[in-house]
């Protein structure tokens, strides 16, 4: 309809209304241009949304399992400081890791397990399915603050390296594995800390694995109270992310 009235007035010669059939269309087309920009805004901001509120819950996720293998790290460093205090009283904690602030957990049960204890060793589940989304898809420009995408993909290359030093302790543990398979110890033996203590005292390798078993019982809980440290302020970020929305 439009096209057959701009073909009469330029059969006509009706300048003027060619040039306001003309302005129509072009307008038309701005507008059309200007509501599907305007929905897709919608649909990113909606999107954004729900990206947001899925991190906080991959971040909260990450939050317990680093607090729980602290935990764990911090019951093997017991175990470990517990035989070594007696076996090698001049044996203290390396000073290049953070201090640890809190008291180590009561030997408790982990006395009449101790082998269990110094070959224990914590795996953290890493929560990066989102993450890992808006990467794969291409979403990741949905977020749009960008210092925030940044900060998050620190983090979860930080995560990464995680896993890395997770297989180094795994690694750790397995030697000592062998060295209780050769000499008839097993996990699930019952010990006195003074049994522990004289094996020490007489078996240098076994007391090479409980200073290692300290070592990386320090080590793995440094690492991961820096991972609970930035998944606090990434979370804080996130949720002040959602608040604003």
């Amino acid at each position: 309809m439009r096209l057959r009235r701009v073909s009469k007035h330029v059969k006509d010669q009706n300048w003027a209304a060619v040039f306001l059939d003309f302005a129509i269309v072009v307008a038309g087309i701005l507008i059309a241009f200007q509501i599907t920009s305007w929905s897709e805004a919608r649909q990113d901001r909606r999107e954004e949304q729900r990206y947001l509120a899925e991190l906080a819950t991959n971040l909260k996720a990450d939050l317990t399992q680093a607090r729980a293998g602290q935990q764990v790290s911090l019951q093997r460093l017991s175990a470990a400081e517990a035989i070594l205090e007696e076996a090698a009283p001049g044996y203290d904690r390396l000073p290049f890791f953070a201090a640890i602030e809190e008291d180590l957990p009561p030997l408790g049960i982990v006395a009449d397990y101790p082998y269990a204890h110094l070959t224990s060793y914590y795996f953290m589940i890493i929560s990066s399915s989102t993450f890992e989304e808006l990467i794969q898809t291409g979403n990741i420009g949905v977020l749009s603050n960008r210092d925030l995408v940044m900060e998050l993909t620190d983090y979860y290359h930080r995560l990464d390296r995680q896993r890395g030093d997770d297989d180094l302790i795994l690694t750790q543990a397995e030697g000592m594995l062998d060295w209780a398979r050769e000499n008839g110890v097993g996990m699930g033996d019952r010990a006195t800390l003074e049994e522990t203590v004289s094996r020490a005292l007489t078996d240098d390798e076994f007391l090479g694995f409980v200073k290692m078993a300290g070592f990386l019982a320090n080590w793995q809980y440094d690492s991961l109270a820096g991972i609970e440290a930035e998944a606090e302020e990434l979370l804080a970020a996130v949720e002040a992310e959602l608040k604003d929305r």
